[in-house]
């Protein structure tokens, strides 16, 4: 129980990140390469698909919070896990080579 709590709160902060990295780079360009770049998205997308399934799935994951909580931490890594899909299909597909905006 503990490592899956462990877990999930890793993977959580990661994706937290990844955020910083998406808006980092769409606002100022902060990655050269295209090859890195590409690798990093879809980095921060595979560490982000774990989380509603953990959300979901483990009854255990957060013992003192109440039910409505834990629906909205399992709403919460939807949202992420849809933010993080929509963001790097966007990044990996249709964004130029060179800098954002």
């Amino acid at each position: 129980m503990l490592t899956e709590t462990r877990t999930f709160v890793r993977l959580g902060l990661l994706s937290i990140v990844g955020l910083a990295f998406y808006y980092g780079h769409l606002f100022l360009g902060m990655v050269g390469s295209a090859w890195l770049f590409k690798a990093l998205a879809v980095s921060f997308l595979v560490a982000t698909v774990p989380l509603p399934i953990i959300a979901v799935n483990n009854r255990r994951l957060f013992p003192a919070l109440e039910k409505r909580t834990k629906h909205l931490v399992a709403m919460g890594a939807m949202l992420l896990l849809m933010h993080h899909f929509l963001m790097t299909f966007i990044f990996v597909m249709f964004l130029p080579e060179g800098r954002g905006f």
